[in-house]
């Protein structure tokens, strides 16, 4: 069953619009130049096959190597993701390791055929503040040493604060608000991304018994706005708002591009 449908628009990769290539040819990108970490390693990782396998599978279709040396890179990947043992891991399944280990593991599947983009979908939210710090720096690791441009999915505005060059914050599937991570922490302009920095816990603010909250729920897929998506949350809304889209804006004084309806 068909689960999505683009109904405009075009996302570029090397200058290659990827909404027009045919199956075949994404086929050949995904997990090749553009990889991927999910959110839960375990529904992830095949529970039947061992995670040695699992990684080579992906290094004899994409790169052409025979078993024995997809399994010394195998063993190598563990190695540089930092599992210990690698070569005694190698032939363990998923449910034999914990849940940093398999997101290790989803790591170096990810980044087995030397990918240009890797795209982690809230890589450390199953795991413990400990096991995340470790994840994230890893990450941080291969981005800097390996030279790829990482795309980190997150609702964690610390991680956030913590990894990110560039910024861009959404509300119900829209974009509201992009620019430097500098530039969104500290000057933020859309009224989404003032509310959602404002409801972080801050020690000594005063917040320790009233957490600043935006009222309200995100509205249903049936239920969206006519107008912007945030509307009927935000306290600056105006009859405009509840009417149209507003305008993409650009902040000169910053770099921050946000929506925002003339008063």
């Amino acid at each position: 069953p068909v689960t999505g449908k683009n109904e405009g628009g075009e996302i570029l990769f090397d200058g290659t619009d990827i909404l027009k290539l045919p199956e075949p040819e994404m086929r050949k990108l995904r997990g090749n130049r553009i990889s991927m970490i999910f959110q839960e390693p375990m529904t992830s990782l095949n529970p039947v096959f061992t995670i040695g396998y699992q990684i080579e599978e992906s290094l004899i279709l994409h790169k052409g190597m025979d078993k024995k040396a997809a399994r010394q890179q195998a063993i190598h990947l563990l190695e540089l993701v930092g599992i210990p043992e690698a070569g005694k891991r190698v032939d363990e399944y998923p449910h034999q390791l914990s849940g940093g280990m398999r997101q290790r593991v989803m790591i170096a599947m990810a980044v087995s055929c030397e990918p240009r983009l890797l795209i982690a979908d809230e890589p450390t939210t199953a795991l413990d503040v400990t096991i995340q710090a470790q994840i994230l720096e890893l990450m941080r690791e291969l981005k800097e040493k390996e030279n790829k441009s990482l795309m980190l999915i997150t609702h964690d505005m610390g991680v956030v604060a913590e990894m990110a060059d560039d910024v861009m914050v959404m509300y119900a599937g829209k974009s509201v608000e992009y620019g430097t991570a500098e530039d969104i922490f500290d000057h933020p302009m859309h009224p989404y991304t003032v509310g959602l920095l404002k409801s972080i816990p801050k020690l000594g603010s005063g917040q320790e018994d009233h957490l600043f909250t935006i009222e309200g729920t995100v509205p249903g897929l049936d239920e969206m706005p006519k107008g912007c998506r945030f509307c009927t949350r935000c306290e600056c809304a105006t009859e405009r708002c509840f009417a149209e889209m507003p305008e993409l804006w650009r902040n000169w004084q910053t770099s921050s591009t946000f929506f925002r309806v003339e008063q």
